[in-house]
């Protein structure tokens, strides 16, 4: 498929598609909700606008929320070489041209945007990401006018008839790299393109700008959004130590996704309320957090470690034996699914900005495990000569990866478990739990009140 078919349906897609949405929803991510998904008009033409902050990780959270093909965009710097760009149309993705990959690379965006418009018109849904590139923070950063462009004069060639609606998306993960974490996207209210119509004939810059803020706006309720800067690490980590109280004042279950969110967005929305009015409880709490964040970090020990009951000796001693009654099972999982993952360990560290980590850790293994799972399928029977235990041997491969993973998970608890036994002697470790009491107490509090005002 090259970039003049790159609108219509591909069987071969399709297929990838049906593969990728089992690995991404069922493999890779130990939870995936999607909210108001029924709720967009796919009658009409649609350019979809999500937050941008894990990397090609946010491209497959909306290309697989839906069953259509959804076209995206991306920078043309990553199209140069012939194998690469005919990769990236078969996925479905366009190129766009900057000033800075040169002046008259820049007539090459009118073949982009004749494709862009028979996208829009064939309804695939077009995606893209409004604030440019991606950050790890949580919140949205100011958006650019490539969505806007992209739409306005989508609508000037069509002598203003598609009534384009964006889309806005907010995407949320509980953690931007670790494997079998959570996700969340949400599908906001469509803003028409055609109630800025006028404005746009008088003068684009100023409907670019409008256009820019009202999409901003629908955005921010759909995503988890901490404005502040000063304190970001601190609400950041007040919001998930508070979340269980936080969703029991709301009546909310926090073992819901869509219901945690909800209670994460109240406790974000008290807390940055409490700073931008200077109240001194907040700012003593603040700085209570940043003591804390710092002897943590210091003890070696995650700062929401003394919410999940770690330390117990019986505990730790229960660990140890099934971590020694279970080393050989880790052992044969680890040997026979590690080859597709080892790439991704060695490939991570070359990047230094980490949000692309979680996009290698899922692609690698995505394309490198039916591969090995074949090969080494293919020659245990060449050397059993048995097809019977060629097929016994492919069943234990999943099985026994799921077993490695979970040996992994409970050498990291057994682990937390030490450090702690071994430092709850310490006059740090004590400071610290004091704090996170203090924390959770004051916190409460300042909930409490705001609830109670509204």
């Amino acid at each position: 498929m090259g970039i003049e078919s790159i609108e219509k349906f591909s069987f071969r897609y399709l297929l990838l598609k049906l593969y990728g949405k089992f690995w991404h929803d069922y493999i890779f991510y130990k939870k995936v909700v999607y909210v108001n998904r029924d709720s967009v008009p796919w009658d009409q033409h649609l350019i979809f606008t999500p937050n941008h902050q894990n990397a090609l990780m946010d491209a497959l959270a909306i290309e697989l929320s839906w069953s259509n093909q959804f076209v995206f965009v991306a920078r043309s710097d990553i199209f140069k070489k012939k194998f690469i760009a005919r990769l990236l149309y078969f996925l479905k993705i366009l190129p766009v041209y900057r000033i800075r990959d040169g002046y008259d690379s820049l007539k090459k965006n009118e073949i982009t945007f004749k494709k862009t418009l028979d996208i829009i018109r064939n309804k695939n849904g077009f995606v893209i990401m409004p604030e440019g590139n991606h950050a790890g923070f949580r919140r949205l950063r100011p958006l650019r006018k490539g969505f806007a462009r992209i739409a306005f004069q989508a609508e000037e060639a069509t002598g203003y008839s598609l009534d384009i609606k964006l889309i806005p998306v907010g995407i949320s993960y509980s953690n931007y790299e670790n494997f079998r974490s959570d996700l969340l996207v949400i599908f906001g209210e469509p803003v028409s393109v055609s109630e800025f119509y006028e404005d746009y004939k008088e003068s684009p810059a100023v409907a670019y700008n409008k256009i820019k803020i009202v999409l901003s706006e629908k955005m921010k309720p759909l995503m988890i959004e901490i404005e502040s800067d000063e304190n970001y690490e601190v609400i950041d980590l007040l919001r998930g130590m508070y979340e269980k109280f936080g969703a029991r004042h709301l009546g909310l279950k926090p073992n819901k996704l869509y219901e945690q969110f909800k209670t994460h967005k109240a406790i974000i929305k008290v807390l940055e309320q409490e700073e931008r009015a200077e109240s001194n409880d907040f700012r003593v709490l603040a700085e209570k957090t940043k003591t804390y964040i710092k002897n943590m970090a210091e003890l070696k020990l995650n700062p929401t470690v003394f919410g999940k009951n770690a330390g117990n000796w019986f505990c730790f001693i229960f660990k140890t034996l099934l971590l020694i009654l279970g080393f050989p099972f880790f052992i044969y999982g680890l040997i026979n699914n590690g080859l597709p993952y080892f790439p991704t360990f060695r490939i991570t560290r070359l990047f230094k900005d980490r949000q692309f980590h979680s996009s290698f850790k899922f692609g690698i293994p995505f394309f490198l495990t039916p591969v090995f799972y074949l090969l080494q399928t293919l020659l245990v029977f060449a050397v059993s000569g048995s097809i019977i235990w060629a097929g016994y041997y492919l069943i234990s491969l999943p099985l026994s990866a799921i077993i490695a993973w979970k040996y992994s998970r409970l050498y990291l608890n057994t682990l937390i478990d030490f450090r702690i036994i071994r430092n709850r002697n310490r006059d740090q470790f004590k400071e610290s739990k004091r704090l996170y009491q203090e924390l959770l107490k004051q916190t409460d509090q300042l909930f409490k009140k705001n609830l109670n005002s509204e």
